[in-house]
């Protein structure tokens, strides 16, 4: 996904592109056609002064000496000249493209003035006096752009009754600086480019700062950080508006949050008298039963799901413990690979059906609370065999990495479906094929207390791997440096009310 701030910078970097790329071929255009225009008039005038009178032998050729003064260092001409006088070619300059024609050029049969001629007028003496060399009248010009020679030239043809005359400007010679300033201007627009984006890329970033401040807050909400606001900025009344959406949001987050914690809480106190009264009452019918009688067996049936009814119980008091930062953790040394052993065997005499492979390191030691501890692997062991195969097998290890303690809990059932990983430490969710009836029943509650009590003891546990025959967990802990007890009897799991709940 692409990054709003890269997107603007290239939104903005891109349009200010076209802008410039497009002023400046209007610029361009603009430019050229004053240039063509200077051109023109130029030639017109040269040409009109020297064709308002009949020009003396050799004007041509003095002319284009002249012009050849205006090129640019010792390369092609600039300006050529042609002339035709009384139907005879009169000079044709030195450096005329050879592939033009000038005969081929159609001349203006208009005058200027609009000055119409019924015949030509008689060829005037050779006098050099005005009087007898009268102002001629001028052809109107045509202009027109070739290509010839291997350039391109403006070529204006006009004349007087007398004489033809086409004047030809390279228009290389005379675009030179256009060129230089065009070459020029491109050069510049990557760097203005980068400026602009660098400038989109700095603005965006204000303009994202109550965005960020948004998200940040959004990332740090947990169960305990609910209670967090974010002030509305005083100048952007469009952020400010969505800050207070977002406060307000939060507002009725955390009364939800509060009322279903201090519901989870107060059930899970409510229910314990009567479910311990209903036990009672329980075991007392079955000790008051003969043995192996219906009615027996329907208690010990009650009797079980009263227990599982007071697991449950346990577990949701844990989970609004943790959830509302009251989960008291009173840390003590602990040596992880006895309680891990301990576990192991427990697991073989309930599980006998699934043989057990075991390879703890010695002597690894935790800073813990050992009944929270206690209970949350023995919650992880407990999927192991719960949602193993038939003639499955369990594998633990147990050993030291840098500074944690690392234990990993496998075994050879099926792998957890792709859809079912997102949610697989959700409360009360239960993936295929953990809803099946046909297997030991759970709440759903296991993997999520087993994740808050090694969370707040600075660890966590996470899904290792998750293969068609093998699903394996990983719990995480830090060392502790301090020597643990060795003696002394393993300690049991608890319940928060101090009663120990079954497993």
């Amino acid at each position: 996904m692409t990054s709003f701030r890269v997107r603007l910078a290239l939104l903005v970097g891109g349009t200010t592109a076209a802008l410039l790329l497009g002023a400046g071929l209007v610029a361009w255009n603009f430019a050229s056609g004053f240039n063509l225009e200077r051109l023109d008039r130029e030639l017109h005038e040269l040409a009109r002064r020297n064709l308002v009178r009949v020009p003396g032998p050799g004007n041509w050729g003095r002319l284009d000496a002249a012009l050849s003064l205006l090129g640019h260092g010792e390369g092609p001409p600039a300006y050529v000249i042609w002339a035709r006088t009384y139907q005879r070619d009169e000079y044709r300059s030195p450096g005329w493209p050879a592939d033009l024609d000038p005969a081929s050029l159609p001349v203006p049969a208009a005058y200027e003035g609009g000055i119409t001629l019924s015949e030509p007028p008689p060829p005037p003496r050779k006098s050099g006096l005005s009087a007898q060399n009268p102002s001629l009248p001028i052809r109107q010009t045509a202009f027109r752009t070739v290509s010839a020679g291997g350039s391109t030239w403006r070529l204006a043809v006009t004349g007087n009754p007398y004489t033809t005359l086409v004047l030809g400007v390279r228009l290389e010679e005379s675009t030179r600086d256009l060129d230089r300033l065009r070459d020029r201007y491109l050069a510049a627009v990557p760097a203005v480019l980068l400026l602009v984006g660098l400038g989109a890329w700095w603005l965006a970033t204000r303009a994202l700062r109550p965005v960020a401040a948004l998200t940040e807050a959004a990332e740090s909400i947990t169960a305990q950080g609910l209670s967090q606001r974010i002030a509305a900025p005083a100048h952007d009344r469009e952020f400010g508006r969505l800050v207070t959406v977002f406060n307000a949001m939060l507002d009725r987050l955390e009364r939800s949050f509060q009322q279903a914690r201090r519901f989870s809480a107060d059930a899970s106190h409510e229910l314990k008298t009567p479910l311990a009264l209903l036990q009672a009452e329980v075991e007392q019918g079955l000790r008051a039963e003969p043995p192996g009688s219906p009615a027996q067996q329907t208690y010990r049936s009650l009797l079980e799901e009263i227990h599982r009814l007071k697991s449950i119980l346990d577990k949701l008091l844990l989970l609004s413990l943790a959830d509302s930062g009251h989960l008291r953790v009173e840390r003590t040394p602990l040596d992880l690979s006895r309680l891990v052993e301990g576990l192991a065997e427990d697991t073989e005499e309930m599980h006998p059906e699934f043989p057990l492979a075991r390879s703890l390191a010695p002597g690894v030691s935790v800073a813990a609370d050992a009944t929270l501890l206690e209970q949350a692997l023995r919650n992880l062991l407990g999927n192991a065999a719960k949602f193993n195969r038939p003639q499955g097998n369990i594998r633990l290890e147990l050993l030291a990495a840098g500074t944690e303690a690392l234990l990993r809990i496998g075994n050879s059932g099926p792998g957890i479906p792709k859809d079912d990983l997102p949610r697989l430490f959700e409360r009360f969710y239960r993936g295929d094929p953990a809803r099946r009836r046909d297997r030991p029943g759970g709440a759903g509650l296991g993997l999520s207390l087993a994740r808050e009590i090694l969370r707040a003891h600075g660890g966590e546990v996470r899904l290792l791997r998750s293969e068609p025959d093998w699903t394996e967990f990983e719990a995480r802990l830090p060392l502790n440096t301090v020597t643990p007890p060795t003696t002394g009897p393993r300690p049991a799991a608890a319940a928060p009310d101090g009663s120990t709940p079954p497993q």
